[in-house]
């Protein structure tokens, strides 16, 4: 198993399309589908009712993609997920 440090170290220098693909392979399932609403910049109470979860629970799924991710922001996963379908 890789160290988070390591992994951190080597995935940096890929491009970012293969990135969030490998990023997106620790995601659960349910999880797959927050990003894409986010990255249209639909807010949390948006991605329940398209999603058909509470705001509750996008939230949290906000919080562990981004700790997943090791990302900082919302913007940073509408910039994956924009990179990744370009």
């Amino acid at each position: 198993m890789i160290s988070g440090r390591l992994r951190c170290e080597v995935t940096a220098r890929m491009p970012r399309r293969l990135r969030y693909a490998l990023n997106a392979a620790v995601l659960s399932p349910r999880e797959h589908d927050v990003p894409s609403e986010a990255a249209r910049g639909a807010s949390n109470a948006q991605i329940a009712r398209a999603l058909g979860l509470t705001e509750t629970s996008v939230k949290a799924h906000i919080s562990r993609i981004l700790a997943k991710l090791g990302l900082d922001n919302r913007v940073q996963i509408a910039l994956l997920v924009r990179d990744a379908e370009a």
